[in-house]
């Protein structure tokens, strides 16, 4: 593949699943603001910005999905496929579909995004305030 500016994601467990960057590719579809899964490697990243992958990576969407939102659905989503395995209980697509994944919701039983995105946004100015603390600032 030829250097360029768009990440390439494959199933690596390194860098937020970024094998390398290639160039524009007319005839495939860049997707962006999603979680990418790699079944077989039990790997899952939100990507946020425009990217290809090939056929071996599952694509997350949602309109509520955001970099908030997505830090706190990938430790719950990585959990889940910890459990599988190579072999004869490795993941599948069915098998992730099967998956239940306990989350907040609101007193409607949907998910409750705006209090993901909120939690993970206190933890943040927590650790921001603790790092200016550390600095003596």
């Amino acid at each position: 593949m030829t250097a360029g500016e768009f990440p390439y994601v494959t199933r690596t467990d390194r860098n937020n699943g970024i094998q390398c960057y290639v160039c524009e590719q007319p005839n495939y579809k860049l997707d962006a603001g999603c979680i990418t899964v790699g079944l077989d490697t039990q790997t899952a990243f939100y990507q946020p910005t425009a990217f290809y992958t090939g056929q071996n990576i599952q694509i997350l969407l949602n309109d509520h999905l955001n970099k908030y939102v997505a830090r706190f659905l990938l430790p719950c989503l990585k959990k889940t496929l910890s459990i599988f395995s190579w072999g004869g209980n490795g993941a599948t697509l069915t098998r992730l579909r099967r998956s239940k994944i306990q989350l907040p919701v609101t007193d409607d039983g949907e998910p409750d995004f705006d209090y993901m995105e909120a939690y993970i946004k206190s933890i943040e100015a927590e650790q921001y305030r603790r790092y200016l603390e550390y600095i003596g600032r």
